[in-house]
């Protein structure tokens, strides 16, 4: 059986928190009108033995980081509710066929029109786990002839048999550790906190692990019952805004692909945050013609914080507008709100304003994710690890990978090169380029198709990605790479985001070129293209 775990939480700013409370001051949720009551608790399913996010001790006991924060939520909630222990293969059949109210899981594109998902709790990142000195440097390349045990995950399986790799699907993960410390397997993949937990409780000292590129995957509350996952998102978005989430799951989140990121950085955006937020609190007091000197006051205060700090390039230039731009909107809407009494404004109209503050606050969280990975790229002093890799291999993952994502009846095509191509480049940085332009297409193409094109041009690899979307506009196209350009609102519907701003930040790091042009080729659409100097080894 497996031990209680113990978390000591982790102060830090909570970005997060400061930005969704601005979305939900002015809804109350209660959860009284669900149907739960004493004589009938809400089921909550839990795994047996999935350490350390939930099992049941030697006691008897639920434990663990979900059952801690689900008596959190569920107390917030006025909610009862009882635990229901049970393999995960029951858990999950429990769930998905409402004999359980509620449990938590993965988010699969292949459950999400046969239950409700929550919004994401944090983010899972996956790691290899090999014995030492067996270790595949190479991550998933040069798979042909190995074997490799994994719980079932169709992106995994679509990876490892397009590389030639035997699968074995496990549902005990800590007996498949223990028979690869013994050389039953080349490897087995997990998700990185599984693979630590297990390997530090259970000393497999032989064991050691290292990252893959594959993509995270979103841990959420899932439920038949609509309104009870309505009640949690925004119970979830209160929680966070008070740093609740953080108490509980602060090791697990504040990993990013191996990247912890810096306290300085979250201690700068919280600066200009409170300052923004300040900056509210004087403009409701004041109103009118002080709201335009407030505002410029604001910006002063900010462009001198930002000028002072050693990154005053992209980075910090990306944080000041990006931030107050969907501010300002939200401290203009706020203020007439304040200003017009029930009789002036109609409900209508009233709605609207709060929908408007409400979108602006998304936007903020979306321009958060993108930013951690620009100031990445930035900040590295060496940003390039350069490996012989296989393209045609990359290129295939990169396909699998989105072709669940797109819309019904659109189909993606690979053109590839008939001799294959083997080249000295960065495989993570050539992942983050050509998938952000990938799931652009994927966005804006709903008939018709996506082509991902690539081959050796004059002493590089070039690489394109084709829609039959609606294409773009003359002056959009004239600085769609501008970082947080007012414009740029092509790679998140209804928000400025960094998706292109950050391939344009690694090409321009690398000596490459990255452009876009009409398709000519299918009749309608864009075509966004990259050229990166490259050693072609074969």
């Amino acid at each position: 059986m497996y031990p209680i775990i113990k978390y000591q939480p982790k102060m830090k700013s909570k970005l997060y928190g400061l930005l969704l409370l601005l979305t939900t001051l002015a809804f109350e949720v209660r959860a009284d009108n669900l149907g739960y009551t004493k004589d009938h608790p809400l089921k909550f399913a839990i795994d047996l033995d999935y350490p350390p996010m939930e099992y049941v001790d030697e006691a008897g006991k639920p434990s663990g980081f979900d059952v801690k924060f689900t008596e959190l939520l569920m107390a917030r909630l006025n909610i009862p509710f009882t635990y229901a222990p049970n393999t995960w293969e029951n858990v999950a059949d429990d769930i998905l066929k409402s004999r359980a109210d509620l449990g938590m899981m993965v988010y699969s594109p292949y459950r999400k029109d046969v239950t409700n998902y929550s919004k994401a709790v944090f983010r899972l990142y996956y790691q290899m786990v090999s014995r030492k000195g067996d270790e595949n440097k190479d991550g998933l390349r040069n798979l042909e002839g190995k074997t490799y045990a994994f719980m079932k995950s169709q992106p995994i399986i679509d990876t490892l048999t397009a590389g030639g790799a035997t699968c074995v699907l496990i549902k005990d993960l800590k007996k498949a550790l223990y028979e690869l410390s013994k050389g039953q397997y080349d490897g087995v993949i997990c998700y990185r906190y599984q693979a630590h937990y297990l390997l530090d409780t259970y000393h497999l000292d032989n064991l050691v692990t290292h990252d893959l590129t594959l993509m995270p995957r979103e841990y959420c509350y899932v439920s038949h019952d609509k309104r009870l996952i309505d009640a949690i998102n925004l119970e979830l978005e209160k929680m966070d805004s008070e740093g609740l989430v953080d108490e509980v799951y602060g090791e697990i989140r504040t990993n990013f692909g191996g990247f912890v990121i810096p306290m300085w950085i979250w201690g700068l955006i919280a600066l200009i945050i409170f300052a923004s937020l300040g900056a509210i609190i004087i403009l409701q007091r004041r109103g009118g013609n002080r709201l335009m000197k407030a505002m410029k006051r604001a910006q002063e205060n900010e462009q001198r914080a930002l000028k002072s700090e050693e990154l005053k390039d992209i980075f910090l230039n990306n944080v000041s507008h990006a931030l107050r731009t969907p501010l300002n909107a939200i401290i203009g809407f706020s203020d007439l709100l304040m200003e017009s009494s029930s009789r002036d404004m109609k409900e209508e109209e009233r709605q609207q304003l709060l929908g408007l503050i409400n979108a602006n606050g998304l936007q903020l969280l979306h321009f958060i994710n993108e930013l951690l990975s620009l100031s990445n790229i930035k900040g590295s002093e060496k940003l390039f690890n350069l490996q012989v890799t296989d393209v045609d291999h990359e290129m295939d993952s990169y396909a699998s990978e989105i072709r669940p994502q797109l819309a019904d009846g659109v189909r993606l095509e690979v053109e590839e090169p008939a001799e294959g191509i083997r080249a000295l480049v960065d495989p993570n940085m050539m992942r983050m380029v050509t998938m952000h332009l990938l799931e652009n297409a994927q966005q804006h193409t709903k008939e018709g198709k996506v082509t991902l094109a690539y081959y050796v041009k004059e002493g590089g690899i070039y690489i394109e990605v084709r829609d039959t979307g609606m294409g773009l506009p003359k002056d959009l196209k004239e600085n769609i790479f501008t970082l947080l350009s007012d414009k740029n609102t092509y790679t998140q519907e209804n928000a400025p985001g960094l998706g292109l701003s950050i391939c344009k930040a690694i090409i321009d790091k690398s000596g490459g070129k990255i452009g876009l042009r009409d398709n000519e080729i299918d009749g309608q659409g864009s075509i966004f293209w990259v050229w990166v100097p490259s050693e072609i080894l074969n």
